[in-house]
């Protein structure tokens, strides 16, 4: 197990910007073809540029996955591939490997030569089913030399790109193919991307951005304006965004308090006489950028003292009012904290469903270009005093095997 932590600090000040352009997502480290998790390919999205491809087959909501909400299934005499719009020159996974997750039932001969992976430049490049050239993965593990497994689970697999007799990398048209042309079942497909060779640098990148402009500000600082004195639950001038850009088959992300006590549930100071104040924090994640006005963060409480997002309520066909809700922070220390409720990213995708008074859900980045979930904060200022100064320690942490 390894972690990596990120700690932000929050502060009532008010920063200003500095700016950021963003780039397409060819050359990443890991680069996306039919995922969930990683950026990437897109799929449908002409705006996306070079990162612009088509498939064949529609990946498709399913509760038979390795993440996200959607797998994709690949019948019999059938075929699946992402393709570029135009060539694109993938060069920079020189000694990189293709991933992939695959769930092949046991009637599906892994000897017939139809049944393969291939990558295609100016010509289709091949690894059979019953390649040694497969490896699998389980639980943190590489298993060398295994094949495809037809034993009807779900199995993580790579394969090294140079695996692919004679690739032109320069040149590559089609990112992911994979042929079903025997028997009459169904094989799934999830969580599909390109790697770089392993001696370069993995990332899991923590941006603070502006609400008012998504740029970044002068330094890592979480902040409220002095308009948010005495006011109750206040949204923050800044958000966090998130960037997976590491490969790994067990990771989660999770939030919490670093602020040395139990009772630091949020920004604190101590006053003169020694006497500690504490502002209540709390943080809501979106696997989207929210729009930046003031019906998009009126922050109200319910009568078992949950907090929602009251101003972009949305009636459902039976009239429920749905809000998205805000969780209330907790500091390391508070031995009552439940470890899993602090996890806000996985594999399920962001802990950030709607909220109709009851429960949390996950909801998945499928069908999005920057699967960049981004995180929120609110304070209630309503007790804060004039001339002292807050502070929190937000811990940001990914914690993978």
């Amino acid at each position: 197990m390894k972690i990596k932590s990120f700690f932000i600090i929050v502060i009532v000040t008010l920063l200003f910007a500095t700016e950021v352009i963003f780039a397409g997502n060819i050359g990443r480290v890991v680069y996306g073809v039919l995922t969930e998790t990683y950026n990437g390919a897109s799929i449908d999205n002409p705006s996306a540029g070079a990162d612009y491809v088509h498939n064949w087959g529609t990946p498709n909501a399913s509760s038979d996955r390795i993440e996200g909400s959607l797998s994709t299934s690949v019948g019999s005499d059938w075929w699946f591939g992402v393709c570029f719009d135009s060539p694109q020159d993938m060069s920079a996974y020189d000694g990189g490997r293709l991933y992939f997750s695959a769930k092949v039932p046991t009637t599906i001969d892994i000897n017939n030569v139809g049944n393969v992976f291939k990558v295609k430049d100016s010509t289709e490049r091949m690894v059979y089913f019953n390649s040694d050239d497969i490896k699998r993965i389980d639980t943190g593990s590489e298993i060398l030399g295994t094949k495809i497994s037809n034993d009807n689970q779900w199995h993580t697999y790579y394969i090294d790109l140079s695996s692919f007799t004679s690739l032109d990398l320069t040149n590559i048209s089609y990112l992911f193919i994979v042929g079903n042309t025997t028997n009459n079942n169904t094989l799934l497909i999830d969580n599909v991307y390109w790697t770089k060779t392993s001696s370069v640098t993995r990332a899991f990148n923590v941006t603070v951005k502006n609400r008012s402009d998504n740029q970044v500000p002068a330094d890592d600082k979480i902040t409220w304006t002095q308009s948010a004195y005495r006011q109750s639950w206040i949204v923050a001038e800044q958000y966090i965004e998130l960037d997976l850009d590491q490969e790994s088959s067990n990771w989660f992300v999770r939030v919490y308090l670093d602020n040395g006590k139990a009772s630091r549930k949020g920004l604190y100071c101590v006053d003169s006489d020694g006497s500690e104040i504490v502002l209540p924090m709390a943080w809501r994640i979106s696997k989207e950028l929210m729009p930046n006005t003031d019906a998009t963060f009126q922050i109200s409480k319910d009568s078992k003292g949950l907090l929602y997002d009251s101003g972009i309520t949305t009636p459902d066909a039976q009239g429920v009012a749905w809000a998205y809700p805000w969780a209330y922070f907790y500091d390391i220390s508070d031995t009552s904290l439940i470890f899993n409720d602090t996890i806000i990213w996985d594999l399920r995708g962001c802990h950030c469903f709607l909220y109709t008074g009851e429960n949390w859900a996950w909801q998945s980045l499928a069908n999005y270009y920057d699967r960049k979930p981004k995180i929120y904060f609110a304070a209630d200022c309503s007790n804060a005093i004039g001339g002292l100064t807050y502070n929190a320690t937000v811990v940001t942490e990914l914690v993978y095997e």
